[in-house]
């Protein structure tokens, strides 16, 4: 299945669960709202088929016996071994009164090892996606492990906005974690808004094969009601890609130029001076549509308690909880028993963090271990 006919099966199956909107669907797809209806009316009579082309899978009615292949190849084999591939076609046809055309002949002896020089396999062909129509809509995320600054290796994590090309937000950190990919996000979503969909690899901090099914930076977005989609290949996220070969030609000579030997200098440089002043003026440019997709942010909305690492202890009967190998007691007053309950533990970057009920902050006692006493 090619990255298009991935990116409109997974459209289509979020528009089944009902987490996204048809106008939405349509626009990531470039389609219009006809031809989006009959995506859904194929898929839900076909399943995932319909994604797949009609003829695919079928053998052309033009397609050679295999009895007529085994012959050529016994020929090719026995008898016209140290001939090159035209030549022994050509004696082929001959004595068997065929015309079998060339790259048939071809794709025969390659499958069977009869080729007497091998070349190198051309590429697989690559087609460019025309970009989102609106900023805001789409969003690439990913990170480069280089030799940035000061000699040592480090990680600059990065988010694309795909109709611009815009660098809508960077940092440095020491790998691609969890805490620094939240970050990078929660800095967009405070700048300009909450994004509609978020284009990422399959790499096990964004929800991919190492952690199907979950992670925090797929759960956080998923408050927001932002959709994570995964790349197939490095291919489909080529503008991200891409821009790491220019990050690494621009900006690595004119952070040495500027003396960048740290974390917190090269960040200071990144944010206040390239990508506003070098960068982004030169590379990015106007989206199709004025109208942006991003979606200003609730007052209501505490960005900090979204965009951290949530884990879940359950309330023993005692009323306390184990984190970190460590007995809390639960020191708020409730009306009714709590036992058996699941309380939520936030963990920010900085490592501290504060236990949850519902919408109530909870208060936590650490039980003391008493010594053992000596026998």
């Amino acid at each position: 299945m090619s990255a298009r006919q991935q990116l409109r099966l997974d459209i289509i199956v979020k528009l089944e669960m009902g987490v996204m909107d048809r106008p939405t669907a349509a626009l990531v797809l470039n389609v219009s709202q006809r031809t989006l209806k009959r995506y859904i009316h194929d898929y839900r009579d076909a399943g995932i088929l319909s994604c797949l082309h009609g003829n695919q899978g079928k053998a052309p009615h033009v397609k050679i016996s295999e009895d007529l292949k085994d012959l050529c190849m016994k020929l090719m084999r026995e008898k016209y071994y140290d001939f090159n591939m035209l030549h022994a076609l050509d004696k082929i046809n001959q004595d068997l009164d065929v015309n079998i055309k060339r790259e048939v002949f071809r794709n025969w002896c390659h499958e069977k090892g009869l080729v007497k020089r091998h070349r190198k396999r051309r590429k697989k062909p690559r087609y460019y996606r025309v970009r989102m129509q609106q900023e805001g809509l789409m969003i690439q995320m990913d990170g480069s492990h280089h030799k940035w600054f000061g000699g040592f290796e480090s990680c600059l994590i990065v988010v694309i906005d795909d109709a611009t090309g815009e660098i809508a937000s960077a940092e440095f950190f020491k790998g691609e974690t969890t805490f620094g990919c939240l970050k990078v996000l929660k800095n967009l979503v405070k700048k300009k808004g909450a994004f509609n969909i978020l284009y990422v690899d399959k790499a096990g901090v964004f929800g991919g094969v190492k952690r199907t099914g979950f992670s925090q930076v797929e759960r956080a977005l998923g408050e927001l009601g932002t959709q994570v989609i995964y790349a197939n290949s490095p291919q489909a996220k080529g503008r991200v890609e891409r821009l790491f070969e220019t990050l690494q030609d621009r900006l690595i000579p004119e952070m040495r130029i500027a003396g960048v030997r740290t974390f917190r200098q090269a960040n200071k440089f990144l944010q206040q001076v390239y990508l506003p002043q070098l960068h982004n003026p030169k590379f990015s440019c106007d989206p199709e549509s004025p109208i942006s997709a991003y979606r200003p942010q609730s007052l209501h909305q505490d960005l900090d308690s979204i965009f951290c690492v949530k884990e879940y202890r359950k309330v023993g009967k005692d009323h306390t909880i184990s984190f970190e190998g460590t007995k809390y007691m639960l020191s708020n007053k409730f009306e009714f028993s709590i036992a058996s309950q699941r309380i939520e533990i936030r963990i920010a970057d900085t490592g501290k963090w504060y236990a949850q009920y519902g919408e109530q902050k909870i208060d936590l006692i650490k039980v003391k271990k008493l010594a053992k006493s000596a026998a």
